[in-house]
This record gives structure tokens, C-alpha cells and sequence, in this order.
């Protein structure tokens, strides 16, 4: 099995910002269909951290494909660590077998 890492760069090579409005589109019609599945946020908080992690699973039932991203919020991280705020990974999933077909991080 192998997965494909993609960086910023090489999406944007890969899509044109029409295709992913397009795309879009097509996943609000279908959540409006009602064939999607997308649960509320799962929030953990790091209080002592000021920080949080968010995780957003979703399936798409007509196109067969499910992702998670999983996002941090952490306001102090420029001053602390020179990182951004927040951060995010993006999880494509096979819904086959659930192999990961292509995370995508940072965002």
C-alpha cells in the first residue's frame, strides 16, 4: 500500500481553483440531498496550552470518498514556537478498506 503526501504547492498544481469550486458545489448539493455524512466537530481542549484540536469526518456517499481533517487552534503558537496559529491535516480515505490514500498537511 502506498499513500500519496501532497504539500500546498503540489495541489495547486494539481487543481485550478474552478475545479474546487466546482467540487464544493457538488458537496453541498449532495449534503442538501441528504447523501453525506458529516458529524459535528469533535473538539479536545488544552487548557493549559490555550490551545484546542478539532477533528471533522465526513463521507460522500455518490462519490465514494471520505476524509478527516483534524485541525489545531493554538493562538499563542506564533509568539511561543514561530508556528502558525493553525494548523491542519487533511485525510483522504478509502472507504473500501479504510487505508489512507492521501493526507495533505499543513494548511
Amino acid at each position: 500500500m502506498q499513500t500519496l503526501l501532497l504539500g500546498e504547492e503540489e495541489i495547486e498544481q494539481l487543481l485550478s481553483m474552478d475545479e474546487v469550486t466546482k467540487a464544493v458545489e457538488s458537496a453541498f448539493r449532495e449534503k442538501g440531498l441528504g447523501n453525506v455524512q458529516m458529524p459535528a466537530k469533535l473538539y479536545l481542549f488544552y487548557t493549559k496550552y490555550n490551545g484546542d484540536l478539532r477533528a471533522m469526518p465526513s463521507y460522500l456517499e455518490a462519490s465514494d470518498v471520505s476524509a478527516v481533517k483534524v485541525v489545531n487552534v493554538h493562538p499563542d503558537n506564533r509568539v511561543k514556537y514561530n508556528l502558525p496559529s493553525v494548523m491542519a491535516t487533511i485525510i483522504l480515505i478509502d472507504p473500501k478498506n479504510g487505508a489512507p490514500l492521501a493526507p495533505r498537511s499543513p494548511i
